[in-house]
């Protein structure tokens, strides 16, 4: 063989090891990406469980949305983005539950100054009448917020479905919150907003003339 087909061959062989190399090196990387935000996916399942079931939501918006941050596979794009899907659902619903039941402290203690400035009147004037009113506003405000981020938390809970139904083929749907656990939340979310409309009802029943 000559000298010059000895180096072609030479060459050849270099590339393709090169190639097969670089392949190996691509799968693998590949395959700690998946890992990775699977973990990420069982992690978020965990904070999103605790946050539907808990009595009072802990707040896991920041860490839920330091997993979405770090939910990247550039090897694997589809799943990346079914998982940044069912994570940022799982922020948000943690987010707008916190905020629902800050706004419902905030509207009881609303509705408690506002009957308590309408038992202790001992005389109705123009000073007396407008802290009424102004109390009464607030109240309105904050059942308004709440009303706001119920239907959102609703709206949310009901979209995770398509979430999970994205994201399953590509982790399991075993790792992901069950469908039970949605609908009890939803429920749940539905029971409050009427009871927050009964409440503001009851408070702008309240006589100030």
């Amino acid at each position: 063989m000559a000298k010059r087909d000895v180096i072609v061959v030479g060459v050849i062989g270099a590339a393709m090891l090169a190639i097969v190399a670089y392949v190996a090196w691509a799968g693998a990387q590949k395959r700690a990406q998946q890992r990775h935000v699977r973990e990420l996916v069982v992690d978020t399942t965990e904070k999103l469980r605790q946050v539907l079931v808990a009595k009072t939501a802990p707040d896991l918006a920041p860490a839920l949305d330091a997993n979405l941050s770090a939910a990247k596979a550039p090897r694997d794009p589809k799943l990346a983005d079914a998982a940044e899907h069912y994570i940022l659902g799982a922020r948000e619903i943690a987010r707008r539950r916190t905020a629902a039941e800050r706004y419902s402290r905030q509207a009881a203690a609303s509705r408690h100054a506002l009957a308590a400035h309408m038992a202790s009147a001992s005389q109705r004037g123009t000073g007396w009448l407008n802290q009424a009113l102004a109390l009464k506003k607030r109240v309105e405000d904050d059942h308004f917020n709440i009303g706001v981020e119920l239907k959102a938390l609703d709206e949310l809970l009901f979209s995770m479905s398509d979430a999970e139904q994205r994201l399953a083929p590509h982790v399991g749907r075993e790792i992901l919150v069950e469908e039970s656990l949605f609908t009890a939340a939803r429920k749940q979310a539905q029971d409050d907003l009427r009871r927050s409309a009964d409440d503001l009802e009851g408070a702008r029943r309240l006589n100030i003339r």
